[in-house]
């Protein structure tokens, strides 16, 4: 694996994150700061501050002989953290006045129109996305709310970006999914709302969760650590 130069700390970050959510650093495995410097072609700065922060997200842990251990990522975490995704964006929905729906609909729909842009070019565009939801959730102008869902933010784009591998065929039903959940908000429907968009995160769950035992099996996901 070679990381770009740009932005190396989030370019290793992410690519350590997905490895060990995807079970390619198992658990119990150590991350060696100079080994992992060579594998990706970078200095050992870096891989020091992204393992921090992994550190920082659980998903690795630092022993009292300094070595840092991977805490391992299973299913039922993936389904822990949709859980608390759900609870948030779903309180999130309660809180929205008219005011401020009325002032970001264009916006909503805007993030939407950009969803479905990228996936005719074949792609997914995960910021856009995350985009959508942090937006529901700011809407909401509770500062501790934002926090919150900003701080699992990292996690999600990683969750979001596994998904990728086993959703190509459905992105047009998950981007109307989307929609769907906007014109419920605009119609007042807010317990509509909710139900759409827990059914929306349930089923991205479910999906993390096959890309993750695809991976397992060797099939077709695996990110390889070349």
């Amino acid at each position: 694996m070679r990381i770009m130069k740009k932005n190396i700390f989030n370019h290793v970050l992410e690519y350590l994150r997905k490895e060990i959510i995807l079970g390619n650093y198992s658990k119990g495995e150590y991350l060696v700061e100079v080994t992992l410097a060579k594998e990706l072609n970078v200095s050992r700065g870096p891989i020091r501050e992204a393992i921090a922060k992994l550190e920082a997200e659980n998903l690795v842990e630092k022993h009292s002989n300094g070595r840092t251990v991977v805490k391992g990522f299973e299913v039922k975490d993936i389904q822990d953290l949709y859980d608390s995704r759900i609870l948030l964006e779903n309180h999130a929905l309660t809180q929205i006045s008219l005011d401020d729906l009325k002032e970001n609909e264009n916006l909503l729909f805007l993030y939407i129109d950009q969803m479905k842009e990228a996936h005719e070019k074949g792609e997914r565009d995960i910021e856009i996305d995350l985009a959508f939801h942090g937006l529901l959730v700011k809407m909401t102008n509770n500062n501790a709310l934002t926090q919150l869902w900003l701080a699992l933010r990292d996690l999600f784009r990683t969750l979001i970006d596994i998904t990728s591998e086993v959703t190509a065929s459905n992105q047009n039903e998950i981007i109307a999914q989307h929609s769907r959940v906007v014109v419920a908000l605009s119609d007042g429907e807010v317990k509509k709302a909710q139900q759409l968009l827990k059914v929306h995160l349930e089923e991205a769950c479910n999906y993390c969760c096959d890309g993750i035992m695809i991976n397992k099996r060797g099939e077709k996901y695996v990110t390889g650590k070349d």
